[in-house]
């Protein structure tokens, strides 16, 4: 892969010596973020960027608006999170991604600089942003695009001051951190808001839609809104990507993306409106940087031991639901015949949601565990799929882990048959390396 290597033993250690931060937990606030900052000469602020925040379709708005930026001409950087397989994807330069070298190098500095500032513990998602800001000031970029690890308002990337600020859909997750209601999550995305800075958002519930609305109306920041302000409607969809039709500052009868489902329309369609905000309506590298877009781990189709394998991370019910739906209104009747769904998923997220909506779209159902924690036990999901009100009774299954699951999937195969494996970021990076996909230190993905 880009810009990686076999880690030697200085990378282990300061990808080990991350991974131990994770004893601070997850905290939201910027205050540690700014001192590091602070100690480092303020980073980020030596670059352009764009700041993306919301529920779903944040990661693939990010790699849009960076390819549309590559597109034109730009070095671009991208942060986000969480990875799947390798800790590197996190961070990358025009497609690059980092080296362990620079990581180790990175890490070596930042501890320099904090070392022995009374107080100052970063957590890991800190002290990783803190990479990032440090990476690409070295690097020279022109333009970073940052996605939010969680939230917004308190999110450690949220002291950056971007050219515009995108909120992608807002649903319900992380409950324990953001809020119980639409409503309270949205008011955590909208806090990457800044004033005087334009504010491009997807489709919203009226409640998220709203709060969104007055944070930008306090903060005198243009807003732009999906469906108002600009609009996208598919005009072909095949497994191969979806041509849509587009109206913003400009028009254009036929845009494609390597990427399935209406919900990634929308997004397209934010990525596009937010480049026309940003350089006054040109339309220059739009159309090819969109073409030409990837993005792992969504409905990312794949071959594996003689099987067609979807890869998708859909980790909360209302993404579960986009993918049932394009699976039922796609995948299913052109060219597949039936879905064989290895699903694991994180024991603090609502399974019985995801469950709910997936199940009614498959035929035989594995369930599963990522090695993780917080993964849910195979059994407790069996129990749970057996007293779901749903109309479909699938075939169900429980295998130890994900590569055991894909071990299982091929005993069920047969020709025409699609096996779809998702549920979290976890079990589709174990699943690629099950499916041969080197990782490097692959523990520290979180929160998804």
């Amino acid at each position: 892969m880009p810009g990686t290597k076999m880690p030697d033993n200085r990378y282990e250690k300061a990808v080990s010596y991350l991974y131990s931060l994770q004893k601070f937990g997850i905290k939201l606030g910027l205050a540690n973020i700014t001192h590091i900052s602070g100690l480092l000469a303020a980073p980020q602020t030596a670059y352009k960027t764009i700041h993306v925040a919301g529920t779903n379709g944040k990661g693939s708005t990010c790699a849009m608006l960076q390819g549309i930026l590559m597109e034109k001409g730009y070095k671009t950087g991208i942060f986000t999170s969480p990875h799947m397989v390798r800790f590197t994807e996190r961070i990358k330069v025009n497609g690059e991604e980092i080296s362990p070298d620079d990581v180790v190098a990175l890490t070596e500095e930042i501890n320099q600089a904090i070392n022995g500032v009374d107080g100052l513990n970063p957590t890991f998602f800190e002290f990783v942003t803190a990479i990032a800001f440090l990476y690409f000031r070295k690097r020279g970029v022109d333009w970073v695009v940052f996605e939010t690890g969680m939230g917004g308002r308190f999110d450690a990337t949220n002291i950056i001051m971007p050219e515009a600020s995108v909120i992608t859909n807002v649903n319900i997750d992380h409950r324990e951190f953001l809020g119980n209601t639409i409503e309270e999550i949205a008011v955590e995305k909208a806090g990457i808001i800044k004033r005087d800075t334009p504010v491009i958002t997807t489709s919203q519930t009226p409640g998220a839609l709203g709060v969104i609305r007055q944070k930008a109306g306090e903060l005198n920041a243009r807003l732009e809104v999906f469906g108002e302000d600009f609009d996208a409607q598919p005009i072909r969809q095949d497994i191969t990507g979806t041509t849509f039709k587009y109206r913003g500052g400009s028009e254009f009868e036929a845009l494609t993306i390597p990427f399935t489902g209406t919900h990634q329309v929308e997004n397209a369609a934010c990525a596009v409106r937010t480049a026309e905000v940003l350089f006054s309506n040109s339309t220059e590298g739009i159309e090819l940087a969109l073409r030409d877009i990837k993005w792992p781990g969504r409905c990312e189709l794949v071959k594996h031991a003689g099987m067609d394998v979807l890869l998708d991370g859909a980790h909360n019910p209302a993404a579960a639901e986009a993918l049932a739906s394009t699976l039922r209104g796609l995948y299913l009747k052109q060219p597949f015949s039936e879905v064989i769904l290895i699903f694991g998923a994180m024991a603090d997220k609502d399974t019985a949601g995801m469950l709910r909506a997936l199940m009614s779209a498959a035929n035989t159902i594995i369930l599963s565990a990522p090695s993780y924690e917080r993964a849910e036990r195979p059994q407790a999901l069996l129990a749970m799929a057996k007293v779901l009100p749903i109309s479909s009774t699938p075939a169900l299954r429980t295998a130890p882990s994900i590569r055991e699951a894909i071990k299982m999937a091929g005993k069920f195969y047969k020709q025409g048959g699609l096996v779809v494996i998702t549920g979290s970021f976890y079990t589709v990076g174990e699943a690629k390396e099950a499916m041969g996909q080197r990782p490097l230190l692959k523990e520290l993905a979180e929160f998804k």
